[in-house]
Formats: structure tokens, sequence, C-alpha cells
């Protein structure tokens, strides 16, 4: 059975952690003995431990280098135009 222990240190997969669940784009963090510390991207970026011998229902891909690279991209770019309309509303409130 596949589980966390199966996974790579600084590198991103799209996993479905149990069965029944959407897929998930996940990075390994950091690794110990028996567990490692996950960020999974979603809505917010979380981050969570779980043990090496957790389960993982399916491992459906490994994202290279220039994958991860388009997807922070995509939502760079979403970030910054939301913090300038927030910089805008705020300057309106001042002046």
């Amino acid at each position: 059975m596949t589980n966390y222990s199966n996974l790579l240190l600084d590198q991103a997969y799209l996993i479905i952690e149990n069965e029944g669940e959407e897929v998930s784009l996940i990075q390994v963090l950091m690794q110990t003995n028996k567990c490692v510390l996950v960020e999974i991207h979603d809505d917010e970026q979380t981050t969570f431990w779980r043990k090496k011998s957790d389960p993982i229902f399916e491992i459906i891909d490994q994202l290279t280098d220039a994958q991860v690279e388009a997807y922070d991209e995509l939502f760079e770019e979403e970030d910054t135009d939301y913090s300038e309309e927030i910089d805008a509303e705020h300057q309106e409130i001042y002046l």
C-alpha cells in the first residue's frame, strides 16, 4: 500500500489521500524519522504532519519543477491583484 514514506522531500504531488476525496496538490516540506510535514495547496495553503506509515489512496502524479513554477505563477498574479485592490481601498479611506 502507498503511504507518506513514498513521497520525496521538496517534491510536489497530486494525490487522493482517501478514497472518494478530490485530488489535492501537496508538497513535502520536511521529514523526520517517522513523520513528514506536508503543505497542501487549496484555497489556503495549510501545513500538517502525517506519519510516514499513514496510507495514501493514490499518488496520481509527481510534478516537475517547471509545473510547480507554472502553478505558483497562476496564483501569484491573483494574490498581487487582490493586495493591490486592498491598498487602493485603504488609500480611498485615508483621502
